[in-house]
């Protein structure tokens, strides 16, 4: 009798176990859906205000026109003393027709440094992605910002430097407006990767390959993210490899 207690007792613990850890992944896949609405939100916003704030002959709208692909981050945190860290969430998006944009894959950027450089900084980045070879790379597991992709990035904001955008022979032209000062970092060597959690959260388990999202164009909450891509963004030829 007492082993028979005894099971009922660990079976009762195993499914009150597994109710519990249900529960959990269940609130953590509603918190991750609710973070990556936040993020669509904001870049939508992070468009706007980079449009606004850059100043330069070669505008933001004259990139979004040529591109293949945009990925927005709205907040790009970066901070350190000697030993430096950045990280920031945000959204890619593939062109899918001359002045529409499809669903968005959620990645993250990370980077960490060491050398002279004292600071704290937040940014808002837009990149332009002009050419095929730009796109795969960034659609792929892992990507390297200065791996085999030229890119040219023009700073906007308190301590930045002049905008070098003008190099349209790159494959990704990045605008950043930028909160506070960072002497000595860039964005080279940034790494960029998907937010697995999130794409399953948002759009299923089985339907979480980044490659596969940008393809499709039926996400009711990214359509403002969406509108504020293609506004101004008129029929012109993207930029041959």
């Amino acid at each position: 009798m007492a082993e028979f207690m005894s099971r009922r007792t660990g079976l009762g613990f195993l499914a009150a176990s597994t109710l519990m850890a249900s529960g959990i992944a269940r609130v953590a896949r509603a918190d991750d859906v609710m973070d990556a609405r936040h993020i669509m939100d904001q870049a939508a916003i992070t468009v706007e205000r980079v449009r606004q704030g850059q100043k330069t002959t070669a505008t933001m709208d004259d990139f979004l026109r040529q591109s293949k692909g945009v990925l927005v981050i709205p907040s790009y945190y970066k901070a350190s003393f000697i030993l430096g860290g950045s990280y920031g969430d945000g959204v890619l998006l593939k062109r899918q027709s001359e002045s529409s944009f499809g669903d968005p894959a959620f990645y993250r950027m990370t980077a960490g440094s060491i050398g002279l450089q004292a600071g704290m900084q937040s940014a808002e980045i837009v990149f332009m992605i002009l050419t095929d070879k730009g796109l795969e790379a960034v659609l792929n597991d892992e990507f390297k910002i200065g791996a085999n992709v030229g890119i040219s990035v023009g700073s906007l904001g308190a301590g930045a430097e002049a905008a070098t955008t003008t190099n349209v022979g790159n494959d990704i032209v990045a605008y950043s407006l930028n909160a506070g000062l960072f002497a000595g970092g860039s964005f080279e060597g940034a790494i960029i990767k998907p937010r697995k959690d999130w794409n399953a959260a948002v759009y299923g388990v089985n339907n979480d390959e980044p490659r596969v999202i940008v393809e499709r164009g039926q996400l009711q909450a990214a359509q403002t993210l969406k509108d504020s891509l293609a506004k101004n963004v008129y029929p012109a030829q993207p930029q041959m490899n």
